[in-house]
């Protein structure tokens, strides 16, 4: 059961309580807009399962339940409430245009992001209702929805975020979060008290010391409302409570991040945190407590966000955004540098004894990623990236004391483009010489477009500009990969020959992406050497 028997119910009126909740969800935003450059997306979906676009979505949901709310009494309200989209949101979020914001603060994931954001996935928000997001209003909309509705929304997204949190108690630590966001829990419910003593401030500025016996006990109230009272709230539960239920001992590690991470922390004025007076009697009934529903996670072993067993059984599976997570135009693949070829007779060849420098070229093609709609940018382009160094690095340490040759790697061009069919032919024609301007690679990796949707097209444009299929390759991918994958055939990728660059496919998974690589890098550099005539 969630207790609503504390200080907040039985002390504030539902407004009071929508104002206090708006001002620290305000002043939750302000903190991230503060640290744009330092506080990444991909890294709060890691550690709290929430990013800022989470945030944003949390304010839609609130509208459209305040619109369910009040139906037909009041239709223009209704259609302002309706009107709110996630554009909306995320300029209350954000501070700006989100796209005007990725492109002053560019988020480009590394490997061991994308691995560790893989391994979060069933910690992550799910929002549902996507389609009721793509919705706009006027700025005359605008001002009259914040007039009239803006707060309550505010407090309902906070109120979002508050149950997204309670029900991931065990897996996220606050001091994960005071490390990659620079708040927690904690801090919260020091920002709702803020809250509390600017409400007050206010009330006794208009009232100029002449109170109501109702405005006098408003006063006393919000004076009394302290820390205490506040983290009960947040937590669901008495902190001390929650700490001995969910709260892990930090490691040495954890430790020397948190204070390595000091910088960004919040600040909070212990002044303002303190009670300036008694609390008085209860005004208000407290509303019956709400059944929780028990939640749990079930995650990967070698993950770093695993717990340790509770006495309570995890059996909830695991829960994926539909919206925040990364939509994946491909079959999904064991986690990146897992891929196990065990029971298979296959191992790598060595290296071919040849010094090679290979000029490579990432072509990510995806609706979303061009139209910038991720908000963590584009992952499988980086992680193709990643993959191929890292594996060009082992293969030039497996080399004998007596082979002295070496391959090297550059990434001349990279582009991301929609899933268009002409699109896709013009940059690998242009990467593999069949068009003058800019330079031709040795190997063209595109990634994405390999599915079964409609607009999965990038094999159908790779088979048009290469002159040599390679069937072999992708099918020896796929063998492999079919078992540790059973879905791995439902990747269409093909591999060809244009001209003297090797065109590759591979999946738009990130994940997927490393275990191919793993695979063709070792085949690829002979391939190279014989298209070259080395």
């Amino acid at each position: 059961m969630t207790s609503r028997n504390n200080y907040f119910y039985t002390h504030f009126a539902p407004e009071v309580r929508d104002h206090l909740e708006a001002g620290a969800f305000r002043a939750l935003c302000k903190h991230l807009r503060d640290r744009s450059g330092s506080v990444h997306n991909i890294d709060l979906l890691i550690v709290g399962g929430f990013g800022r676009n989470c945030l944003a979505k949390w304010l839609v949901k609130a509208a459209r339940q305040l619109s369910s709310q009040i139906g037909d009494s009041d239709p223009k309200g209704v259609a302002l409430l309706d009107a709110f989209g996630h554009s909306q949101a995320t300029r209350e979020v954000y501070g700006c245009d989100f796209f005007k914001w990725k492109k002053k603060y560019p988020e480009n994931a590394t490997l061991e992001q994308v691995q560790r954001y893989q391994q979060a996935l069933p910690i992550q928000a799910v929002h549902k209702e996507d389609t009721m997001l793509k919705t706009g209003m006027t700025v005359a909309m605008t001002e009259e929805f914040d007039s009239k509705f803006k707060m309550r929304v505010e407090a309902g997204a906070f109120r979002s975020l508050l149950d997204h949190l309670s029900d991931r108690s065990d897996v996220v630590q606050n001091i994960d979060l005071m490390t990659t966001a620079g708040f927690c829990r904690n801090c919260l419910a020091k920002w709702l008290v803020v809250e509390a003593r600017k409400l007050s401030t206010i009330i006794k500025g208009v009232c100029e010391g002449t109170f109501t016996d109702e405005e006098k006990q408003l006063v006393t109230d919000l004076d009394a409302f302290g820390y205490d009272e506040a983290a009960k709230y947040v937590y669901r539960m008495d902190y001390d409570q929650w700490k001995e239920a969910h709260q892990r001992k930090a490691t040495e590690k954890q430790m020397a991040l948190f204070k390595a991470s000091m910088p960004i922390h919040a600040k909070h004025d212990k002044n303002l945190l303190e009670t300036k007076c008694e609390q008085g009697p209860p005004s208000y009934e407290a509303p019956p407590d709400e059944p929780t529903q028990e939640t749990s996670f079930n995650i990967p072993s070698s993950s770093p966000l695993k717990t340790p067993q509770r006495d309570a059984p995890q059996s909830k599976p695991s829960i994926l955004s539909n919206v925040c997570c990364e939509d994946l135009d491909s079959p999904s693949f064991p986690q990146m540098g897992q891929l196990s070829l065990t029971g298979t007779s296959y191992k790598p060849p060595p290296p071919p004894r040849v010094n090679l420098s290979l000029k490579v070229g990432i072509l990510t093609v995806s609706d979303r990623a061009a139209n910038g709609e991720y908000e963590n940018g584009d992952l499988s382009g980086p992680a193709v990236e990643q993959a191929l160094s890292s594996n060009i690095n082992k293969i030039n340490a497996m080399r004998n004391e007596v082979d002295d040759t070496r391959a090297s790697v550059s990434f001349c061009v990279k582009a991301i483009v929609p899933d268009d069919i002409e699109e896709i032919k013009s940059h690998l024609q242009q990467w593999c010489g069949l068009r003058d301007g800019g330079p031709v690679c040795d190997i063209v990796f595109t990634t994405g477009g390999t599915g079964f949707s409609d607009r999965d097209v990038t094999p159908e444009a790779t088979l048009d500009v290469i002159e040599k299929e390679a069937p072999g390759l992708m099918s020896f991918v796929t063998n492999l990969c079919a078992s540790t994958q059973p879905l791995a055939p439902l990747s269409r990728g093909t591999a060809g020959i244009c001209e003297e660059t090797i065109v590759v496919n591979l999946p738009g998974n990130p994940g997927g992406v490393g275990q191919v690589l793993d695979i063709l890098v070792p085949l690829l550099l002979y391939a190279v050497r014989d298209v070259k005539g080395l």
